[in-house]
């Protein structure tokens, strides 16, 4: 019976970034006992308004003796679920065990946001989209729309994979880390799922506010990490890959950095495309990007489209949408991609012909991606 108690228990609380707290009572009288985590990642064992900080290993054990003296009611919580014990009195007695997970899932309504401005007030707050009296300024406005209908596009993306599976995100040029902050915010708290985050930039003075505000949450499942993002790899397999107005290039890493790591999902939000702008010169469209704005409409359509191709060619499935009024953000379009497959040579003649038609353009991404193509591009 304590083999399998130690089991149990040791089973919930493995995985830091799941694990809530655990709560014992007493048959006899109404002692607890309260074994959490703090803000800072420090296991803390609370008993008779006493507290000790212990190590994670000796949870079991201490759960254990005090099965042995009377305390024979147990809940585990974890952001995946919640597991009660009844520990029997009889030596030779069975436990009960209970898990249960969440069964409802938040309303997806067209009109209805994700992360409800009430609710999530702390969360706002902290990140500076709602100020001080708990108002947002229309700049801060257009940011929490951004984010909480890209969440909504991530959000069927999660259902696809079992409750009890870790989720872990690459965000890459994180910046601000909006995206980030508000995604683990609604899976953790509304969807009730273990996740964990890497969040990666080059401006260490962000990351550095990046890092307090993560303290200041409790949010002790997000990783910063001052790098660019090819120079960055998670030390696990992720299972999606997002970046939110990465400007320029940066867009092409986080698409470069999901092909090498092999990511089951893609969703970025490029902006500021001006690599191939300078290089139309001689093809089919010349009349119409004599035009300077025509010229620069034209420049960012093909700069997504040869991405699109590019994830089609390393086997993704990729669909493109505006995720969000152009009210919101000029730079509204999201290319939204999942492996489905090996490589795609159609993708490849197609990409190539492309290129070809607009006077052999060129982009960064070939260059990232020149051993996983094996100099085909």
């Amino acid at each position: 019976m304590i083999g399998a108690l130690r089991l149990a228990i040791s089973s919930r609380i493995s995985d830091k970034d799941d694990f809530k707290h655990i709560l014992i009572t007493s048959d006899k009288d109404d002692s607890k006992v309260l074994i959490y985590p703090d803000s800072h990642g420090n296991i803390i064992y609370k008993h008779n308004g006493k507290e000790s900080q212990i190590l994670t290993a000796e949870i079991p054990e201490l759960v254990e003796k005090l099965a042995r003296s009377g305390y024979h009611h147990l809940t585990c919580e974890c952001w995946s679920g919640i597991m009660q014990i009844d520990i029997p009195s009889e030596k030779r007695g069975k436990l009960k065990i209970n898990y249960s997970q969440p069964t409802s899932l938040p309303d997806l309504g067209e009109d209805k946001n994700l992360i409800d401005i009430d609710e999530a007030s702390e969360l706002l707050e902290a990140m500076e989209i709602l100020n001080s009296e708990g108002h947002m300024t229309d700049n801060m406005r257009r940011k929490y729309v951004q984010v909480d209908s890209f969440i909504k596009l991530v959000y069927p993306l999660l259902k696809k994979s079992s409750q009890q599976k870790k989720v872990k995100i690459l965000d890459c040029g994180t910046g601000k880390s909006y995206l980030s902050f508000a995604m683990n915010y609604f899976l953790r708290e509304k969807m009730r799922r273990s996740c964990h985050f890497y969040c990666v930039d080059t401006n260490s003075e962000l990351l550095e506010k990046c890092r307090r505000i993560k303290n200041q949450l409790n949010y002790d499942n997000m990783e910063f990490r001052v790098s660019s993002i090819m120079g960055y790899t998670p030390p696990e397999k992720v299972d999606i890959v997002c970046s939110l107005h990465a400007c320029d290039t940066a867009t092409d890493e986080a698409i470069a950095k999901a092909i090498k790591l092999d990511a089951p999902f893609l969703l970025v939000v490029p902006c500021c495309q001006h690599e191939i702008i300078d290089q139309l010169k001689e093809h089919p469209l010349k009349a119409i990007a004599r035009h300077g704005v025509y010229k620069a409409r034209l420049a960012d359509l093909l700069t997504d489209a040869m991405r699109t191709l590019v994830l089609e060619v390393a086997g993704y499935k990729v669909s493109v949408s505006e995720y969000v009024s152009p009210i919101y953000t000029p730079k509204n379009i999201m290319i939204q991609a999942e492996r489905i497959q090996n490589k795609n040579p159609m993708a490849m003649k197609q990409y190539i012909d492309l290129k070809s038609t607009f006077g052999d353009i060129s982009m960064k991404l070939e260059d990232m991606l020149r051993d996983f193509f094996s100099n085909q591009i």
